[in-house]
């Protein structure tokens, strides 16, 4: 019986002892360095170590087969753990406690932000040198642009002899992009210092590109073609500028977006890199634009258009994000040069922007992302051939109409974004109404620019101000009603920061339109305070209307009293100090009985409705 204990107790511990083994060496599992490998393989070949037994009854203890972490909790120590410990050696710090940074991984990202530094010194030391000889005569002209090719050229080389090796791959990422960047600079600074045809230096750059981005393709950085973007892009107008500056941006970022496309559909690494290859050329062509260059209309439409080509060829195969932002870098060349152009030139281009960006979401695949771009570039587009071809009150009765379009349209397809660009036209009509056809000034002051200059009444001035001021009126309910059919107008105060600012603007609306039409029929003061007691007397009959529909609606209700205590507000403070006469009496025997019968007829619905 006793020799059946001892072997049940020895299997047990070495069982046990196994079991510890085999969850030590799975945690060693990870990519790090087993540096006490002999440690562990001394607990296979170490003896085990015997230990008295307390007395018990034959058999395998109730903890057979548990975890190899120990007993159940309340079990009591057995011979799996014998006074003194387990016999096993130390683990090292890392063991057990999962997987640990190696000290060279901790100082990997320092050691890439070293090497890229250093890399963008030399970058601007190349640049520098080009600039100061050239300019104080160090050496012949080809000289210093073959001193740069061979700098270039030996770190590239040296690049991929450092690539071979796994530990020096981080280094020569940076030197090889240093050095396609240098060949870059070289080729875009030999047109001015060799007198390179520009059809032959855009040629030689877009072949360095190209091979500066195959390299990255081939070894997979999106890092290395990021490094040569950035520095070809960032200090290529140090070297050369106009239309060539935009070509040689061109090349680049044709070389960037053919890499960046191979890569697969989604392809999120090289997002970046493409990112920073459209809006190079975006960039330059925006400031060719407001030159006097000749050739800066056809940079500007390149840029414009092989842009827009990118963002299409990329709707598939890059994130939706990226997409959405190559397609809003596109655009900016254009819309760039139009306000140059002015006139009807000008809004041409700008209406054919937000003509031709719309089409790209005809490319299947096009996400929610894109879709909020085009619809802001398009807007963009037309509000800029608005403003580019028409001024005063036509151009802002213009906006309003637009919004009003814009508007039913969304109503009819159902979509939200589509509204909030209504919205945003309504908001930049309304605020162009209030500045400038229908100021301020001229509603609550008598006389007053535009209306009334020097006593004389201006005609069109005031129909503008009356026509702007409907249409102001106008685009608040139909921007309101729209709101309400698609859910985002409610009678409740959840949706008063939307349905408030309307009312406000409309409100704005009912006052100019009453004011100029009472200037129109006689430009005296008489009429000026006849307009402004017909104002009052509308935002009673508002408030009572707001009030009569707010009886389960406490929102409307609310508004209503609002609008009661702005109509006496005005009554006090603006027509009792501003109006005289009839029109004063006017104002407060209109405003008074409507309020008063407005009271009344209120309190009898509160009464019936109880």
């Amino acid at each position: 019986m006793s020799s059946t204990a001892d072997l049940t107790a020895e299997l047990a511990r070495l069982a046990h002892r196994l079991d510890r083994v085999e969850a030590r060496l799975d945690s060693l599992a990870a990519p790090h360095p087993v540096a006490n490998a002999d440690a562990v393989t001394g607990v296979l070949e170490r003896p085990p170590v015997r230990h008295p037994v307390p007395p018990g009854p034959a058999g395998p203890p109730p903890w057979w087969g548990a975890p190899a972490g120990g007993p159940p909790q309340g079990q009591p120590p057995g011979p799996w753990n014998p006074p003194g410990g387990t016999g096993l050696p130390p683990a090292p710090p890392w063991f057990g406690g999962g997987p640990a940074t190696p000290p060279a991984r901790a100082t990997a990202g320092g050691a890439r932000l070293l090497a890229w530094t250093g890399g963008a010194m030399t970058l601007l030391g190349v640049v520098l040198f080009l600039v100061l000889a050239a300019s104080r005569g160090w050496g012949s002209p080809a000289a210093r642009v073959w001193s740069g090719a061979v700098l270039g050229a030996v770190l590239v080389a040296v690049a991929m002899w450092m690539h071979r090796t796994e530990a020096r791959r981080g280094g020569a990422t940076a030197v090889a992009g240093t050095g396609f960047a240098a060949l870059y600079l070289v080729v875009a600074a030999a047109n001015r210092l060799l007198g390179v045809p520009e059809a032959l230096a855009v040629a030689l750059a877009l072949a360095v590109a190209a091979g500066g981005l195959a390299l990255a393709g081939r070894w997979r950085s999106p890092l290395l073609a990021s490094g040569i973007v950035v520095g070809g892009a960032v200090l290529a107008p140090a070297l050369v500028e106009g239309p060539l500056l935009v070509a040689l941006l061109l090349a680049l970022q044709l070389a960037v977006a053919v890499v960046a496309l191979r890569h697969g559909p989604r392809g999120a690494a090289w997002s970046w890199p493409a990112l920073l290859a459209a809006a190079g050329p975006a960039l330059g062509a925006s400031i060719v634009a407001f030159s006097t260059d000749p050739l800066r209309i056809p940079a500007v439409l390149a840029a414009t258009l092989l842009g827009l080509a990118g963002a299409a060829l990329a709707v598939r195969r890059l994130p939706d994000g990226v997409v959405a932002g190559l397609v809003a870098l596109a655009p900016l060349p254009a819309l760039a040069l139009a306000p140059e152009l002015d006139g009807w030139g000008g809004a041409g281009v700008a209406a054919a922007v937000a003509l031709l960006v719309p089409a790209l979401l005809a490319v299947p695949g096009a996400g929610p992302r894109l879709r909020a771009a085009v619809l802001a570039v398009a807007g963009v587009g037309v509000l800029e051939a608005v403003l580019v071809a028409l001024d005063g009150p036509v151009a802002t009765g213009t906006l309003l109409a637009v919004a009003m379009g814009t508007a039913a349209v969304a109503v009819a397809v159902g979509h939200r974004p589509t509204l909030a660009l209504a919205a945003g036209f309504g908001l930049v009509g309304t605020l162009l109404a209030v500045a400038v056809d229908a100021p301020v000034t001229a509603l609550v002051a008598f006389p007053a620019d535009p209306f009334v200059v020097d006593g004389l009444a201006r005609t069109g001035a005031l129909v503008g101000g009356a026509v702007v001021s409907l249409l102001v009126l106008l685009t608040a309910v139909v921007l309101t009603v729209a709101a309400g059919r698609l859910g985002l107008v409610r009678p409740d105060s959840a949706t008063a920061g939307i349905w408030v600012p309307l009312g406000v603007a409309g409100l704005y609306g009912t006052a100019g339109l009453a004011v100029s039409l009472a200037l129109l029929v006689s430009p005296e003061r008489t009429a000026f305070t006849v307009g402004h007691a017909v104002v009052t007397v509308s935002w009673t009959v508002l408030a009572l209307v707001l009030l009569a529909r707010g009886l389960r609606r406490p929102a409307l209700r609310v508004t209503g009293l609002v609008l009661v205590a702005g109509a006496v507000a005005k009554l006090v403070l603006f027509d009792l100090v501003v109006l005289d006469g009839l029109a004063q009496v006017a104002a407060f025997l209109g405003a008074g009985l409507v309020l008063l019968a407005a009271g009344t007829r209120y309190a009898r619905m509160v009464a019936e409705a109880g």
